[in-house]
């Protein structure tokens, strides 16, 4: 609504885009970009932990989980309608559904969290990534990653366009 309401308007669709196809597909709808948070972090220049990298490499979308045990561990006030989006993992398993005693327990815990997240323990500290994880399966660079996915979107495109001139010339 916003592209056909107001063109003049910078539209950036985000979420759950990973790859040329989905660049396509909000361009289609009429956004003038794409904002990707989890395929980027997906590169060799994030400064993401290697192990952390290998957990997103094996994940879907339905290893993932909207919670707010890690704002709990790390004494964050946050408000809790915001959760973040986390890989599951023994600690979110532990606490997800039990915050009332995460919060009785949070100084420990917070501990925990910390001396995890500098060990590259991921069993215990958060992988933060978006339900597009299961598109990821490689750690390119950023810069070849920005290629590839022009290529997709552009092939895609075209083959859309195909199909919509086949149809045509048959109507």
């Amino acid at each position: 609504m916003i592209a056909r309401e107001r063109p003049e308007t910078l539209l950036l669709a985000a979420g759950g885009i990973a790859d040329g196809r989905g660049l396509a597909a909000a361009l289609a709808l009429g956004a003038d970009g794409v904002l990707m948070g989890t395929r980027f972090w997906a590169t060799r220049e994030a400064l993401i932990h290697p192990a952390a990298k290998q957990r997103v490499l094996a994940a879907t979308g339905d290893d993932t989980v909207r919670t707010q045990v890690y704002d709990i561990a790390r004494q964050r006030a946050w408000p809790a309608a915001y959760t973040g989006r986390l890989l599951r993992n023994a600690f979110i398993e532990t606490w997800h559904g039990r915050e009332d005693a995460l919060r009785a327990a949070s100084a420990e815990r917070r501990r925990d969290v910390e001396d995890a997240d500098a060990a590259g323990d991921y069993d215990v500290a958060n992988v933060t990534v978006g339900e597009a994880v299961g598109l990821i399966d490689d750690l390119p660079g950023a810069g070849d990653l920005v290629l590839r996915i022009a290529e997709e979107a552009e092939a895609a495109i075209r083959r859309i366009s195909g199909m919509a001139a086949a149809a045509l010339s048959k109507a």
